[in-house]
């Protein structure tokens, strides 16, 4: 290594230039100077042909033009390019060159196909399940008889026993006799599909028994029966009679004689002291010869007595009533003897009146009947069928007490029975249903239902697949799930 100390380094032999052998190193933060100048950053030296000089690099402006890979000419002309196939610029398998010759499929695979060498063997097929339960894994054990199943302890079961549960051992276990059929009362109404056959057995009704005996009994005492083929009557057209009056002797005979020109004959037998006179048709007079006075006599005849003394009786045959010949401070007159009939007719057909028909059964009246009390000794039937109502949309019944037998509509045995306080119907047809407690009282407090004690207002309506539960409280509406058997 050897330094060289100088300013400045010359070529005295020849005044050409130094030549720098191994090359010249200038040391970090060391100027390299040219004509006394080191240059700014980035600059270069650039020669002048007879020195060097730090020359700037010149600013190269953006390009003018866009290639243009189609442009056969001008700047925007690409050289040079490549000759491309079609197929390098439109991917399409019909551009390609030298395509290979694929040919059509030669076979179908067939699933059924067991030769292993053939062209339609598939190969790596699935095993499939056969679909036969017997070919499951991890079956679950069906148990055969009650007895498989691992709460019930019945070793031997025998004819005529039942299964009850036992709650010391807690198994279901065998057991005879009525005792598990006591307590089956779950169904209130329960329905009938066809003949009820009680097999010789009684129906206990608590106080009373219904057996075929007892039946029979009723069928004798009451004559039942179909009333179209055992002679009940069924329609009665001689409902108006006539009355006239027939001397039998020293008695009267009272006739009523019918549409159907039937008579039925009423005899007044004369007592000790009582004769009769006048008899006619239309009436005749009854005398009275007893007592401490002159007597009094009685009169049948539509018009009044002409000469009547005070007590003596009148039956005014043409509207039945009896009438007095009574004697006040104001003068005499004929009075009714009991309080009088609006209206009321005995025979004929007089206009606004009633006709009161004496029959072998009873006697029946037809027309408007106006009474405070009617009580009667035997069932009340209406004289035709189906043709009469109890009330009217104008004068209805205010209340109807009945006992706790059943009310029977129409001809397929519809009853309406009580239970406590209940009402029990066989089947029950109806629109919307509406359950209302909002109103149920008790000793002038409403009450509501026995679980929250809360009172409510709900409608069940139907629907052509649904059943619908609408609150009429709060408006909410609920369909009820319904699962199909």
């Amino acid at each position: 290594m050897s330094k060289l100390l100088a300013n400045q380094i010359s070529n005295y032999n020849d005044n050409g230039p130094v030549e720098v052998k191994d090359g010249v190193n200038i040391p970090t933060g060391k100027p390299f100077q040219v004509a006394g100048a080191a240059g700014t950053s980035g600059q270069f030296l650039k020669s002048t042909g007879s020195s060097v000089t730090w020359e700037t690099f010149p600013s190269i402006p953006a390009a003018q033009v866009n290639a243009d890979w189609s442009a056969g000419t001008g700047v925007a002309e690409i050289l040079n390019k490549p000759n491309l196939a079609t197929v390098a610029t439109s991917g399409s398998y019909t551009d390609l060159s030298n395509k290979p010759s694929i040919p059509s499929a030669q076979i179908q695979s067939d699933w059924n196909q067991t030769q292993v060498g053939y062209a339609d063997y598939i190969k790596n097929k699935p095993t499939i399940f056969s679909g036969n339960y017997t070919d499951l894994s991890g079956k679950p054990t069906i148990p055969a008889t009650v007895n498989d199943l691992s709460d019930v302890n019945i070793p031997t079961p025998g004819d005529g026993e039942y299964i009850k549960w036992d709650q010391p051992t807690l198994r279901w276990v065998a057991g005879s006799g009525s005792a598990g059929l006591s307590n089956i009362v779950e169904d209130n109404t329960p329905q009938l599909g066809g003949p009820l056959d009680a097999n010789g057995f009684t129906i206990d009704m608590g106080l009373n028994i219904i057996s075929d005996d007892k039946v029979g009994e009723w069928n004798t005492a009451y004559s039942w029966g179909n009333h179209t083929q055992q002679g009940y009557l069924t329609i009665d057209t001689n409902t108006e009679y006539v009355t006239s009056s027939i001397q039998d002797g020293g008695n009267v005979k009272l006739r009523l004689t019918g549409t159907n020109n039937t008579n039925d004959d009423i005899t007044l037998t004369a007592g000790t002291g009582i004769t009769f006179s006048n008899i006619t048709a239309d009436g005749f007079t009854i005398d009275s010869s007893g007592g401490g006075g002159s007597g009094a006599s009685v009169t049948v005849d539509d018009n009044a007595p002409a000469t009547p003394n005070g007590g003596d009786l009148w039956w005014k045959s043409d509207e039945a009533r009896l009438k007095v010949y009574y004697t006040d401070t104001d003068g005499s007159q004929w009075v009714d003897a009991s309080p009088p009939l609006a209206s009321t007719t005995v025979g004929g057909s007089a206009t606004g009146g009633n006709s009161i028909s004496v029959t072998g059964t009873g006697t029946e009246v037809t027309g408007t009947l106006i009474t405070d009390n009617i009580s009667w000794g035997g069932h009340m039937l209406p004289s035709q069928h189906e043709q009469f109502d109890i009330g009217s949309a104008e004068y209805k019944v205010r209340h109807l007490f009945v006992s706790d037998n059943s009310i029977y509509m129409g001809d397929h045995g519809a009853t309406i029975k009580s239970e406590g306080t209940a009402i029990v119907v066989q089947d029950l047809k109806t629109g919307d249903l509406h359950l209302d407690n909002t109103t149920r009282t008790f000793m002038g407090h409403q009450v509501g239902n026995d679980v929250d004690g809360t009172s409510g207002s709900w409608t069940f309506q139907e629907g052509s697949a649904d059943l619908f539960l609408l609150n009429n409280m709060s408006g909410k509406r609920y369909k009820i799930n319904l699962t199909e058997v």
